[in-house]
């Protein structure tokens, strides 16, 4: 912890620092606990727990493949990325790729990952995935579509379209209007001036990646959230 705090405490701030949101302050608060930065989001901020989530919606996932290859797109500070490497070994991963549009959460996981040699770190636009046609098995994202307008959404989903092999899957979490806990939220924190979420409907997002070329397998309902299971549909099949 002390040499990941060593490069970012009382860093001017830039602007890729500023595409990491709150994640800096988190860490200085982490840091006066003497706290690890992901513990201190699991158990000071009450944040949803990533382990009951992941061996629900992904983890049954990965029993379809031997080997795989995972993209995590958005993976924050790794909160979600420690409990996936660690179920993925047992799978015999061959590479894990961690795609972010801050390059402060890119040098923070390089830090705290930096003993990891199975990981490849990225930074992206925001928008798209430079990678070659059929690069992963997987694709795992935890926080990011919540946010993204309906344009992002159906960009990536062109883009999480051509670099998921057929067969494999995407998971990933998105907020849902559809039920009284989602709606109530929407309005609740619409009043607060939090203009920052995107709420849709089931309907919205099986379209948008219907049209991509996946099929939804199954959902999770936790809340005002909705984890989807997308697999990306085997051509001649």
């Amino acid at each position: 912890m002390k040499n990941i705090l060593k490069g970012f405490l009382g860093r001017v701030p830039t602007k890729d620092d500023r595409l990491a949101e709150g994640y800096p302050r988190y860490l200085e608060k982490a840091s006066s606990l003497g706290k690890d930065l992901n513990d201190f989001l699991d158990e000071d901020m009450g944040w949803i727990k990533p382990l009951p989530v992941l061996e629900e919606t992904l983890f049954p996932v990965f029993d379809k493949f031997s080997s795989p290859e995972i993209l995590e797109l958005g993976p924050g500070t790794g909160r979600w990325t420690r409990h996936i490497l660690k179920k993925a070994k047992q799978y015999n991963l061959k590479r894990i790729t961690l795609v972010d549009h801050s390059e402060w959460m890119i040098n923070f996981l390089k830090e705290y990952f930096k003993d990891e040699s199975v990981i490849e770190f990225v930074k992206n636009n925001g928008q798209s995935l430079s990678f070659d046609p059929g690069s992963f098995d997987i694709v795992f994202s935890q926080g990011v579509f919540i946010e993204l307008k309906p344009s992002f959404i159906y960009l990536y989903s062109i883009e999480l379209s051509k670099v998921i092999r057929q067969g494999g899957y995407f998971v990933f979490d998105y907020f849902n209007f559809d039920s009284d806990e989602g709606w109530n939220y929407f309005i609740e924190e619409s009043h607060k001036g939090n203009i920052y979420y995107t709420f849709y409907s089931d309907n919205f997002i099986q379209k948008i990646f219907t049209m991509a070329g996946f099929e939804l397998q199954k959902k999770y309902v936790y809340g005002k959230a909705v984890f989807a299971v997308f697999r990306k549909i085997v051509k001649g099949i």
